[in-house]
């Protein structure tokens, strides 16, 4: 299975809400597609199904286009952010009701029940299951038409976050057995890290990046891609002989060719804070905050309204001391 999109877009009342949107999904690979809300995740989720036609664009599967296909003609499965379970069904009826033909065998039946945790349940109604059981009858209710694609849309938001970590967990690792190309929408960093294979970083309508977990933190494309996967340092700085950057700090000595204006980021495990006068960096505590197993040092210079705030282990420091930092320059990334 292969799914394309190749340059959506789509407009609401004169609104560009889609804006030349292309990505792929193998066979088998779980994409997460991620942003801040109102970025077009839901939008751009609806065409994928068949429930809106792009403005432009199209939808290419395993080498078929069906950008105008109704959603019943996709063959693709659904896990709704409300679950969208009917309260008058039992479990059975719910899994089955996408189904046209409901003579599934009794084995299809136990094999699904038991596969997603409710086996013994499927003469329960909604209101008689648990958060985490009704979530997994939609899922089984999704796997039921043995989807070619399987669409999650924030299906843990209505789980509290110690129920969510068991369940997410659980239906991830079933996935992954299962081999199902699978589509996550979420606007959770963490959902995304734990499963995906590929994320798809979207903002205002458009593309932000496109990598592995692993390359979007540590390799993110600008300031917005950094902050949304995690806590970050940018400090403004300046290069006035192509080496050499000035910031408000001190020096960084990093090739760049350019002179204007920049932006350098850092992920704060990869700076390491010290007394010592040989660290590359320097400024004293502005702020100290216990947070339990921790210490968050906010850390300020006399050349700027600058903060650094670093997350630390049990720092001896008090506020107003000196304290130097050690960057290196190997994981520092540069944004116009």
């Amino acid at each position: 299975m292969n799914l394309r999109l190749e340059h959506i877009s789509k407009s609401f009342e004169n609104t560009r809400v889609l804006d030349d949107v292309s990505f792929s999904i193998q066979k088998g690979e779980i994409l997460s597609l991620t942003g801040e809300s109102g970025c077009g995740k839901s939008t751009l989720l609806r065409i994928i199904s068949g429930l809106e036609i792009p403005d432009a664009g199209k939808i290419i599967l395993n080498d078929e286009e069906i950008t105008d296909w109704r959603p019943e003609q996709r063959n693709f499965g659904f896990v709704f952010q409300n679950l969208a379970l009917f309260p008058h069904l039992t479990v059975r009826d719910n899994i089955f009701y996408a189904i046209k033909k409901k003579r599934q065998s009794f084995d299809e039946l136990q094999g699904l029940l038991e596969m997603t945790g409710l086996k013994g349940l499927d003469k329960r109604y909604p209101h008689e299951l648990s958060g985490g059981q009704q979530q997994r009858v939609a899922l089984a209710r999704a796997l039921a038409i043995k989807p070619q694609l399987l669409i999650l849309d924030e299906p843990f938001s209505s789980l509290d976050e110690l129920l969510k970590a068991k369940i997410r967990e659980e239906i991830f690792e079933l996935l992954r057995s299962l081999q199902i190309t699978t589509i996550l929408v979420s606007h959770q960093a963490s959902d995304a890290f734990l499963i995906a294979d590929k994320l798809v970083v979207m903002r205002h309508g458009q593309i932000q990046q496109i990598g592995s977990p692993t390359e979007v933190y540590q390799k993110p494309v600008s300031p917005y891609v950094s902050d949304f996967f995690g806590a970050s340092v940018i400090l403004k700085g300046k290069s006035e002989n192509g080496s050499d950057i000035q910031t408000s700090f001190g020096t960084l000595q990093i090739t760049n060719p350019r002179t204007e204006d920049l932006q350098l980021f850092v992920r704060p495990e990869n700076i390491s804070i010290s007394t010592s006068h040989d660290y590359n960096l320097a400024g004293f505590i502005v702020k100290k905050e216990f947070k339990g197993p921790h210490d968050v040092l906010k850390i300020g210079n006399e050349n700027s309204e600058e903060l650094i705030s670093l997350e630390t282990e049990r720092c001896s420091l008090d506020v107003g001391e000196a304290i130097y930092l050690k960057v290196p320059e190997s994981h520092v990334l540069i944004f116009q």
